[in-house]
């Protein structure tokens, strides 16, 4: 029985991994919208057997960041609005009550989050799109962390793959020093105390992503209405 629950520990590890692996891939477009995940090449890629590439490939789904057809195949899924702004309403309504509790209570160990945005201005240093967006996970993860509630933090990641597309492309079209200085910002505010101050820096980092999203929108309405005209 520990043999047997010992293989199963792995392959979940394995299979994390490999969603891990392919989560990032698509959130930084390595893996486009509508590209074909082919099992074969997916398991030599990551020199997995087929039952962990799976498990990996049906949470892919269940997140909708991938289609399966049957008789057809499995491909990376269009970007979702839908989804994008479900994440931010969970952002919203579970992060920043988060933030105002770090903020009032006094002195969180905020020392992984800073780490971080070093981390992150490395990044920014060598133009590394791909390693800040996994910095940014980082840091909100910290503060998640500090605040006592890991958990909470799982819950709004496995919903906000979606958010991280518009959150990459953004970050790439426009760079990474907004970001970074909102950072700085929401961690100083935290550390002063100053709760007010401190959601209001989180809520204007948070609602980002958004925004971008509905000025991609009205810039894609633009152009179809003058091809029409």
């Amino acid at each position: 029985m520990e043999r047997m629950n010992t293989a199963m520990r792995q392959r979940r590890s394995r299979s994390d991994e490999i969603y891990d692996a392919l989560r990032q891939m698509i959130v930084t477009a390595q893996l486009p919208p509508g590209a074909a995940l082919v099992e074969r090449d997916l398991c030599t890629l990551f020199s997995a057997s087929r039952t962990p590439l799976r498990e990996a490939v049906l949470r892919l789904a269940g997140h909708g960041l991938v289609t399966v057809a049957p008789q057809h195949g499995t491909f990376v899924a269009s970007l979702s609005p839908r989804m994008v702004r479900l994440a931010h309403f969970l952002r919203e309504n579970l992060e920043l009550p988060v933030i105002s509790q770090l903020a009032a209570q006094g002195t969180p160990d905020l020392r992984a989050a800073r780490a971080t945005i070093i981390e992150q201005k490395l990044a920014e240093a060598r133009d590394d799109s791909a390693a800040f967006i996994l910095l940014d996970d980082r840091f909100h993860q910290a503060l998640f962390d500090a605040a006592g509630l890991p958990e909470v933090w799982d819950v709004i990641r496995a919903k906000k793959a979606h958010l991280d597309r518009i959150a990459f492309g953004q970050e790439q079209r426009r760079g990474f020093a907004t970001a970074i200085a909102q950072h700085e910002q929401i961690l100083n505010a935290i550390e002063i105390g100053d709760t007010q101050a401190a959601v209001r820096c989180a809520r204007d980092h948070v609602a980002a992503p958004l925004a971008y999203l509905e000025e991609l929108q009205s810039e894609t309405d633009a152009q179809s209405a003058a091809v029409g005209s």
